[in-house]
């Protein structure tokens, strides 16, 4: 566990983001909410911090960043998948696009399966990329395994705050398991550290990646630039400092 990878994702909810604050407590990735839609109505709605966060998140540029879709049931799951890659596609992010399945209102457990297997379908499409599911055992246990198998496809990224198993297993313990081998990435805190990551809100979720960095810019197919070489007034500059400080 301690070379897993810490990261952060938050929402509109997380108030300003200190994003220095954010990689200095130690995380290496942030992921934040993109889009929404009304359940009943189905209007669709952009998350009110989206575009500030990503800017200030790209500004500050240290740390591998992401977005992610609440599915919702109210609208249809190729217009959706349309309106979230809008989004995903102003920015360089260096995640797969991401959907959240976990509306707890659903009813109708075959129809939601549906429109999540279309809005996955339709992103991997688009961006040629296989998108990564994030869930819980909690949720995926109302759903008939045959309603879920598709998902083994893509990559799990699994919520689970179990404390008192958590801290035996160091892993995450409640897993959809019936879908699932195993897990990508792991949400396991959000418990009163938010001023410790520089969120405004006085909580934050905390992830974590399964692997260590190198391995992580590896899934993300993520290759590290060189420095641009320095120019001789640079290199000038730098000598002058070393010698007379």
């Amino acid at each position: 566990m301690n070379n897993w990878v810490l990261g952060t994702d938050t929402s509109h909810w997380s108030g300003k983001i200190d994003f220095a604050k954010m990689y200095a407590a130690g995380a290496r990735f942030w992921i934040t909410k993109a889009t929404d839609a009304n359940r009943t109505t189905g209007y669709q709605f952009e998350d009110s911090r989206f575009d500030e966060f990503c800017k200030d998140a790209f500004a500050f540029g240290k740390l591998l960043t992401g977005c992610y879709h609440w599915l919702q049931y109210s609208v249809d799951p190729k217009v959706a998948a349309d309106f979230y890659l809008e989004r995903y596609q102003r920015f360089d992010f260096e995640f797969p696009p991401i959907l959240d399945f976990e509306e707890p209102s659903v009813s109708n457990f075959s129809d939601y399966a549906w429109r999540a297997q279309v809005w996955c379908q339709r992103v991997e499409d688009v961006t040629g990329r296989k998108p990564m599911i994030y869930t819980a055992k909690w949720f995926t246990s109302r759903f008939s395994t045959a309603q879920l198998s598709w998902m083994q496809a893509y990559p799990l990224w699994v919520a689970d705050y179990s404390w008192w198993a958590n801290n035996v297993t160091k892993a995450p313990y409640y897993l959809p398991t019936n879908i699932w081998d195993g897990w990508q990435m792991w949400q396991f805190q959000a418990n009163g550290r938010g001023n410790e990551f520089g969120v405004e809100a006085k909580s934050i979720d905390l992830n974590y990646y399964q692997g260590d960095y190198v391995q992580l810019l590896d899934w993300l197919q993520v290759h590290e630039q060189p420095p641009d070489p320095l120019t001789l007034e640079q290199r000038v500059e730098r000598l002058e400092e070393a010698v007379f400080g």
